[in-house]
């Protein structure tokens, strides 16, 4: 799943950011409330579960991890 970082969405309950921005937002939200983190974007898919989230943070994280 190839997803445009710099593509507007709406971070359920926190409303509208760039992707990236909704990624980290919810992966820094207190267990309880990431269960129920909720991103909602106009391409396919067009609602990204926390399961979801969490594998674009992780996928994310690997690009700014500098190879030696």
């Amino acid at each position: 799943m190839a997803l445009d970082p710099d593509e507007f969405v709406i971070l359920t309950d926190h409303g509208t950011m760039k992707l990236r921005s909704a990624v980290l937002r919810a992966m820094m939200l207190l267990p309880k409330e990431r269960k129920r983190a909720t991103i909602v974007r106009e391409g396919e898919p067009a609602i990204l579960n926390f399961k979801q989230i969490k594998n674009l943070a992780a996928q994310w994280d690997e690009r700014l991890v500098p190879i030696d």
